[in-house]
């Protein structure tokens, strides 16, 4: 799970330049950081004659014995309101918390993008939600999670529901995608929201006996994100092991990239990345390891460039 959102806030600017180190910036323009924004959701009531108040996702019984079961929130909507609140706390976002994924959260996506220098298309795909929980100091993103549940209920996705945007969330995003007949690019925005949430209300009881459409990503649940002005990728990792105060991890990512993680020390050792074009290697400058096997690791390759790295070692 992310951390508290006040506690990511307060160290976004850092992180996020991170992301952007080396891209255009701005120079001495900063990014700031507000306070997460609490909204008030309406609450609706059933107001008849002698019935009590409705409470989602539980069942209500009126005075007069009928018995209404309420459902449960929509996760697609769930979704787009992380979404917003974590662009509020990065300070792209202003608008209602309202988890409607229309032009102010598009907008707020594109102005995210544009900063730190992704394509600018206002869509969340794999690259803008690594970028975003880099930016906000989290392992895991709150918005992926329900992305992955949304996913989950409607048999496409049969991985871990691990808040991480790795191969097996996007080809499941994938199979949905062509399924609903939307442009079937693995990333999430405003047409893929409107069907998941449309679709969610018809899914169906069990997914037994069915093999989610999407496949589930890697073989162990091991994740390694990095995020760098030369790549954004969330790798699915083949081999992980936390070794004294290091990690040592191997694995691959859609379009040809392979990832290889050494250091056993805390410091020192090596991050390298090879195919899809890149051959990048450097040392490793920092890493920290959670108790339940959640890392993050920063570093520079040689030739310039800064990199951070989320991942997790759960086996």
């Amino acid at each position: 799970m992310s951390t508290p959102r006040i506690a990511a806030a307060a160290v976004g600017i850092t992180a996020l330049a991170l992301v952007g180190a080396g891209c255009s910036f701005g120079g001495t323009e900063t990014v700031t950081v507000t306070a997460p924004t609490t909204a008030t959701s309406p609450t609706t009531t059933a107001t008849t004659a002698t019935t009590s108040t409705a409470t989602t996702g539980t069942t209500s019984t009126s005075t007069t014995g009928t018995t209404t079961t309420q459902p449960v929130v929509n996760p697609t909507v769930k979704a787009n309101r992380e979404i917003q609140a974590d662009l509020t706390d990065l300070g792209f976002y202003s608008g209602p918390i309202n988890g409607i994924y229309g032009p102010a959260t598009t907008a707020a996506v594109k102005r995210f993008q544009a900063r730190a220098g992704l394509g600018v298309d206002g869509i969340a795909g794999p690259q803008t939600m690594a970028a975003i929980n880099l930016a906000l100091g989290n392992d895991t993103t709150d918005a992926v999670e329900m992305l992955q549940t949304a996913l989950e209920g409607l048999c496409y996705y049969g991985g871990t529901v691990d808040g991480v945007f790795g191969s097996g969330t996007e080809a499941a995003l994938t199979a949905f995608q062509k399924q609903a007949g939307i442009t079937a690019d693995g990333r999430y925005g405003p047409a893929t929201a409107a069907a998941l949430a449309d679709a969610w209300p018809n899914r169906p009881s069990s997914c037994s006996g069915k093999t989610p459409s999407g496949g589930g990503g890697s073989t162990t649940g091991d994740t390694l994100t990095i995020g760098s002005p030369k790549i954004a990728r969330t790798f699915d990792l083949s081999s992980c092991e936390v070794i004294g105060r290091g990690v040592q991890a191997t694995g691959a990512a859609s379009g040809g990239y392979k990832v290889g993680l050494d250091s056993a020390n805390g410091a020192g050792g090596t991050m390298a990345v090879t195919g899809g074009g890149l051959n990048l290697n450097g040392p490793v400058n920092t890493i920290t390891i959670s108790v339940n096997g959640q890392f993050r690791a920063a570093g520079t390759f040689q030739g310039g460039g800064a990199w951070t790295a989320v991942g997790t070692c759960t086996d």
